[in-house]
């Protein structure tokens, strides 16, 4: 993540992506389901601007790991392979920490 200055809206927490950018967050549903995950598993959520879309899903255990990447509005308007490999990229970090997380819970 980069280095932001300490604006009042960089400390406030992001708003969930279904009411920030319903397109983002049909689109990570759609890769959950393919690894057959839950949008439970992750908590994602968006920060907006004039140039475009902070997106941040957290996932593992308590929400411990967070992955995020920032879009153009112009990216999404094009559809950008990019943000579908972001989404794909993401949902298997996901699958890859609850396995890890099963594993471990099984342990005790």
């Amino acid at each position: 993540m980069k280095n932001e200055t300490h604006t009042l809206s960089a400390m406030l927490p992001d708003k969930p992506l279904q009411s920030v950018e319903p397109r983002l967050y049909r689109l990570l549903v759609q890769e959950l389901e393919m690894l057959h995950l839950h949008p439970y598993d992750v908590k994602a959520g968006g920060r907006t601007d004039d140039h475009g879309i902070t997106v941040y899903l957290r996932f593992g255990e308590e929400l411990g790991q967070v992955t995020s990447r920032k879009f153009s509005w112009a990216s999404m308007e094009d559809g950008d392979e990019e943000i579908l490999t972001f989404f794909k990229q993401a949902t298997e970090k996901i699958k890859k920490s609850m396995i890890a997380d099963y594993f471990k819970m099984m342990k005790f």
